[in-house]
């Protein structure tokens, strides 16, 4: 053997020390198999990391010993296929160690060949990484949690607007209905609202698959209710079931509605299917928290809109109502009429219109003031008011004017109703203070849809002739048809 031989033999054999030295002092786990995949040598720190030494390992791909029940299945198909192809791989993979506690690795595996280019082994490199899959998990836990809060925020965003959109009490109902099943699928509820008594609530709408709420409960008989704040069941470790409550140990929520001030009513939520041996503590609690606090905002956002609706009811009543006989107005009767007007028209239902005039009313004010005035509209608006109710409507539409609605009414049915409250009124016996009041009369006509034209215009006009044609006639009477007496209201208008 030649110098340079003897050289280079040498530079070889310290090569091999060398990488013999850093496969048994890495911190990396190292498995050398054959091109079979068997084991044939683990370094120390394979067994420091994993508890097999390589006599566990013998004539066994590492694969079928490392992997476990947890293992990715696809991950542990993509190491077979690139082995089989001969080329390099690199994956994050479960594996468990001897004693069976899982852990994850940087795996690196490299075919290896000799001078000839034949493929003589598989070098397997193995790095801990379940601190760093640990923190990814909770960091996927965290971006999955904030996704899940922020879907969270815009339904609930999305329920207030709803809620504040709504105009009335039935579409309220509805919003909530729908919001809730939404926003907390897991659970069934109710809601509840005081009667005008306040002695018990009745069932307003409930959603969800429980069979059946109480139709009405008691105050005393919801903790929520008794101790004037939301109550939680199944959270605190003094509790008590609330005697409304249908199965007893089932997590539930109360929470009072509340608007302007004073509480109108009462949400129930119920988990069923909570109970103890139901799903995990540690899950039912996580969930029953998130949920508690889901509905504390619900329940102070459906109080606010509650008190919203009542205030637009209140402002729209107000605007549609005549100050001095609480009746409704001019406005309210126009709006109400034409819209009457369109879809009797459409369907062919009959509707008419009574044109009713308190007799001299003039000449009753200058000679017993404007309180007794006063005194006799208020007076005659509330016996219309009693009589008539439902599709017949009374309406003050200006100075001693009236005109009612009747709606479903043919011309003689009307003139009954006119008739009716036209002798009621001739009954009424008044004072204004000690001084008694004469008799009160009223002179009625009536205006048909379809007789008298297709609007609410028409209508009105011709129950104002046959209006002025009772007045011509002497008063204190009703006229079906202005056409009866054509000719007698050709000229000027009668003293009212």
């Amino acid at each position: 053997m030649c110098a340079k031989d003897v050289q280079n033999s040498g530079v070889e054999d310290q090569e091999r020390q060398f990488a013999d030295l850093v496969m048994r002092h890495s911190s990396d786990a190292v498995i050398i198999s054959g091109p079979d995949r068997n084991a044939l040598w683990v370094n120390p720190a394979f067994s420091a990391q994993t508890g097999y030494v390589i006599d566990d390992l013998l004539g066994n791909e590492p694969g079928h010993v490392l992997q476990g029940p947890e293992t990715s299945e696809t991950v542990a198909r993509e190491i077979e296929i690139a082995c089989r192809q001969r080329r390099e791989v690199r994956v994050d993979i479960l594996n468990y160690t001897k004693q069976g506690e899982p852990f994850w690795v940087d795996l690196k595996i490299t075919p290896v060949y000799d001078a000839a280019g034949r493929h003589t082994h598989f070098i397997s490199t193995m790095r801990d990484i379940t601190e760093r899959k640990a923190l990814e998990d909770q960091n996927e836990e965290m971006r999955r949690s904030e996704e899940l809060r922020q879907a969270e925020r815009q339904l609930l965003a999305l329920t207030s607007e709803w809620l504040y959109s709504a105009k009335s009490v039935d579409e309220l109902l509805m919003v909530v209905k729908r919001a809730m099943h939404t926003l907390i699928p897991e659970a069934d509820g109710a809601l509840y609202v005081y009667d005008k008594s306040r002695s018990m609530l009745g069932l307003a709408v409930c959603w969800g698959s429980l069979p059946e709420f109480p139709q009405h409960i008691l105050p005393d008989e919801c903790w929520a209710l008794r101790r004037g704040r939301a109550y939680s069941y199944g959270l605190k470790p003094i509790q008590f079931d609330c005697d409304h409550v249908t199965k007893p140990g089932t997590p539930y929520f109360c929470l009072p509605i509340i608007a302007h001030g004073e509480t109108i009513g009462l949400m129930h939520i119920v988990f069923d299917g909570f109970e103890e041996g139901g799903i995990m503590r540690h899950m039912r609690e996580e969930v029953l928290r998130n949920r508690w606090e889901i509905s504390l905002i619900c329940a102070e956002q459906i109080s606010l809109a509650v008190a919203n609706v009542r205030l637009r009811q209140e402002l729209h009543e107000k605007s549609m109502r005549d100050a001095l006989t609480g009746l409704w107005n001019r406005r309210w009767f126009i709006d109400h009429a034409q819209r009457e007007f369109l879809l009797a028209a459409e369907q062919g239902e009959p509707i008419s219109l009574i044109a009713l005039d308190v007799d001299h009313f003039k000449k009753f004010n200058d000679t017993f003031g404007h309180d007794a005035g006063d005194l006799v509209l208020r007076e005659v608006a509330a016996l219309m008011a009693e009589k008539f109710s439902g599709a017949l409507q009374p309406c003050r539409i200006g100075g001693e004017e009236f005109v009612i609605f009747c709606g479903a009414c043919g011309s003689e049915a009307a003139v009954a109703h006119a008739e009716e409250i036209r002798e009621a009124i001739a009954r009424l016996t008044l004072s204004n203070g000690a001084q008694g009041l004469p008799q009160i009369t009223v002179s009625a006509g009536i205006g048909t849809l379809g007789r008298d034209g297709q609007s609410v215009e028409q209508v009105m006009k011709a129950a104002d002739k046959a209006l002025y044609l009772a007045k011509d006639r002497g008063r204190n009477q009703v006229v079906a048809d202005h056409r009866d007496g054509a000719a007698a209201i050709a000229g000027a208008e009668p003293d009212q």
